[in-house]
């Protein structure tokens, strides 16, 4: 049977296919999804699930979950996490988001896609505001983090960003090709090429085209993160939304 990998720096799980890292502990935003499913007893989705950090703790609070992840691997030792009772409520959807996930329209409550958007290229951004504006119930949540130029895991990359954004580039942080120079060494092994590290105003405009009410949308710390992967009090991106019914 697969196990968890051992956590770094009493942070960060590897994943199993060198997609980054999952974070042992719930941030702000996805406490706020999990608070949102249980006090709802919703149905709801988890993208990119990993090992089910937010997944766990929302079944635990009554929720009825679908757990997505690219690495079945990972859903394979969530799913041997969950007490049994609790596994009636959770289904299992391998694949890649957003092409290879087609959900029924209006079928989920709420959606969670954390630390995901980051490895993604601007249209699979597009298309992933479209899908959830899809899946969601009418005022249904989706709840987003992702990682920003203002991550000391990537600091030579600062400048670069800087100097798009003042350009008015829709997207500056699109990383395509040779991501891993600007990403310090210790953390390059398990991280892709190409990433897309993401601001307020890029999550903002994405999620407000395809329909969605913006409630909240704001960098934020992560101060119990290991002190080389902090900088200011940006190191990440919150949104929280909700699906217009009227758009």
């Amino acid at each position: 049977m697969q196990k968890i990998p051992k956590t770094i720096a009493d942070t960060y799980v590897p994943t199993l296919n060198k997609m980054g890292y999952m974070t042992k502990d719930l941030d702000y935003y996805s406490q706020q999804f999990v608070k949102y499913v249980t006090e709802h007893k919703a149905t709801c989705l988890e993208i990119g699930a990993a090992y089910g950090v937010a997944t766990i703790p929302a079944l635990a609070g009554g929720a009825t979950v679908i757990a997505n992840d690219i690495d079945n691997r990972h859903l394979e030792i969530l799913q041997n996490s969950v007490p049994l009772q609790q596994r009636k409520r959770l289904t299992l959807l391998p694949g890649r988001f957003p092409e290879e996930m087609n959900l029924s329209p209006a079928s989920v409550d709420a959606a969670l896609i954390c630390r995901v958007m980051h490895f993604f290229p601007p249209q699979a951004i597009l298309d992933s505001a479209n899908k959830l504006f899809s899946f969601l119930k009418p005022n249904g949540k989706v709840f987003v983090v992702a990682e920003t130029p203002y991550n000391a895991v990537a600091p030579a990359y600062i400048p670069i960003y800087e100097e798009k954004k003042k350009n008015n580039d829709l997207w500056p942080g699109f990383i395509e090709q040779e991501a891993r120079k600007y990403i310090r060494e210790k953390w390059r092994a398990n991280n892709p090429d190409s990433f897309h590290l993401l601001d307020p105003d890029v999550l903002h405009r994405v999620f407000s085209k395809a329909g969605f009410i913006i409630e909240q949308c704001d960098f934020f710390a992560r101060d119990n993160w290991p002190n080389d992967a902090q900088y200011d009090g940006r190191e990440s991106v919150g949104l929280i939304a909700k699906k217009n019914i009227n758009a």
